[in-house]
């Protein structure tokens, strides 16, 4: 039995640390895989250039690579991601000559290519180019558990046309498997496959040691670990305890202990910071095969309680969620209910003036050289919803927004609006912050809980959901003083629509809970006072 244990901290265990391990662990990580005999490390990722900082060991440089104290029995592999280079935007050839040299030329042995089943065919090109390049070539099928028995040997069948490919590996990535399952798709596989197998597992379930095991058992030949299991999401098999069991079992001449004190150390005080392995979230990620950086950004924010992480699951199981993305992340999470204050007063901002809120609704097109010249003649204090292609940035005193989905769809354009933005700045994600470190915030507070409503200098309390943004802007107009209250584009839905039921509700609870008049300039359903714009009288 040839077997081969791959350990990947490095490379897996950078999606907690951003790649950026301290020279200090590297040096010990690497002399105790050493004196452990471990066949492989790979020591990282390859990306292309990206715009956020990462660590060294996002890239595994060449040039990086001969500054480590790499030991000379281990081979040693980096990881590339599909997509990333046939998406490059020069060309998938052009991206694989902008990051490897010849193999002569590299302390890496072996190139790995992490794919989904929907871009195997360029794989191909990837796999022949590296080989000419004289790497070792591995293929890691991603989300094979999503697959059917067709498409699984399908897949294995191209793969063993290409003859280029040296291992055929598959992942466990969303840790919902089980051993028989594991048992299943090797037998798939090598129904195609003449190749060496192997396999990399995930811990959502505490499997991924068995999961190993019962590869092993089924004559699989490379199994990846990581110390203490440090890898995306829930983690993976413990290099630590795969090397124990292996021993036992007298499948192999590793040394365990060498690892031990790097582990009981080193990695026990990572874990503690960053929070890696199992647990009921992960666990249900895996049941309804979500992808598991929901959970492990949810956790590593630290802003949502136990009913928002509920919430937000049970929403993502409903939806297309085994690809990750920071959107459907944000649509999924309940609003914070801890803290209604922000930073930016709005007590007399809007100084007893007209504030007219603008709307996205249909009336706005309609209307549109009405209300400009509405703005121009009465210089009412202009607050728009998010931002409205129709109303020019010169005539608005500041945008709203508080939905964090629409916040990022628009962040991008925010400065060149060279207006300030309100919304509510202390309670968005921490990856929506950063990309607002040079807008001009005004941030004042929100709070969406049940039962409650309240509006102060700094903040809101509403009991409106679907109707936020609106019910957050007449907070703000209310808590800045103003005169009177202006709607354009707030023209309301159907009378059986339960948004348009919402609405009249929070519109009468401002009106009993405040003196300040609010109006329509533009035609609405809702039950309040419609004005005159240039005398005309804009009514249905």
């Amino acid at each position: 039995m040839n077997l081969q244990i791959l350990d990947c901290t490095l490379r897996d265990g950078g999606y907690y640390n951003d790649w950026d391990f301290s020279e200090s662990i590297v040096k010990k990580y690497l002399s105790s895989m050493s004196s452990a005999k471990v066949d492989i490390v790979e020591i990282g990722f390859r990306f292309l250039p990206q715009k956020k900082l990462l660590g060294k060991f996002a890239y595994s440089e060449d040039d990086f690579l001969n500054t480590l104290s790499l030991p000379s029995k281990i081979s040693y592999a980096v990881m590339i991601n599909a997509s990333d280079l046939i998406n490059y935007e020069d060309g998938l050839q052009n991206a694989i000559n902008n990051l490897f040299s010849i193999k002569k030329d590299s302390p890496v042995d072996i190139i790995r290519i992490a794919t989904h089943s929907s871009d195997i065919k360029e794989c191909r090109t990837i796999a022949i180019a590296l080989k000419n390049l004289g790497y070792r070539v591995f293929l890691n099928l991603m989300q094979i558990s999503t697959l059917d028995t067709k498409s699984i040997t399908n897949i294995a069948k191209d793969i063993e046309s290409w003859d280029c490919i040296d291992a055929f590996y598959f992942a466990d990535s969303f840790g919902n498997m089980n051993p028989d399952l594991v048992s299943s798709i090797i037998s798939i596989i090598s129904s195609q496959w003449s190749g060496e197998l192997g396999i990399h597992t995930h811990d959502n379930k505490n499997q991924a040691l068995g999961n190993s095991l019962k590869a092993i058992e089924q004559g699989i030949t490379y199994v990846d670990a990581t110390l203490l299991g440090m890898g995306r999401g829930a983690g993976n098999a413990k290099t630590e305890a795969l090397l124990v069991e292996i021993v036992q079992r007298d499948l192999g001449k590793y040394f365990p202990d060498a690892l031990f004190s790097l582990v009981l150390k080193e990695f026990s005080l990572l874990q503690k910071q960053y929070k890696w392995g199992p647990n009921i979230y992960y666990f249900l990620s895996a049941v309804h095969s979500i992808h598991p950086t929901y959970i492990q950004e949810m956790l590593g924010d630290g802003r949502y309680d136990i009913d928002q992480m509920l919430s937000a699951i049970n929403f993502l199981k409903t939806a297309e969620s085994s690809f990750y993305s920071f959107e459907s992340m944000i649509r999924a999470i309940p609003r914070s209910s801890r803290d209604q204050s922000g930073d930016w007063s709005a007590q007399n901002w809007a100084r007893s003036k007209d504030v007219l809120i603008i709307g996205a609704g249909p009336s706005i097109k309609l209307y549109i050289d009405e209300i400009i010249a509405y703005i121009e003649r009465k210089n009412p204090i202009v607050l728009c919803l998010n931002i409205n292609e129709y109303i020019p940035a010169k005539l608005v005193t500041a945008y709203v927004a508080c939905s964090e989905w629409k916040i990022l769809a628009e962040c991008s354009r925010y400065l060149d609006l060279q207006k300030p933005i309100i919304l509510p700045l202390k309670n968005l994600p921490k990856e929506l912050k950063k990309l607002l470190t040079d807008v001009y915030i005004l941030d004042y507070g929100l709070l969406a809980k049940e039962g409650e409503f309240d509006i102060s200098d700094n903040g809101c309390i509403i009991n409106f959901r679907r109707e936020l943004t609106i019910a957050y802007a007449l907070s703000i107009a209310i808590a800045s003083g103003a005169k009177r209250i202006l709607l354009s584009g707030v023209d309301g839905y159907k009378k059986n629509n339960t948004r348009q039921q919402e609405m009249i509700t929070a519109l009468n609870q401002f009106k009993e809970n405040t003196n300040v008049e609010i109006c329509a300039i533009t035609p609405t359903n809702y039950p309040i006072e419609q004005l005159k714009i240039n005398n005309t009288i804009l009514e249905k």
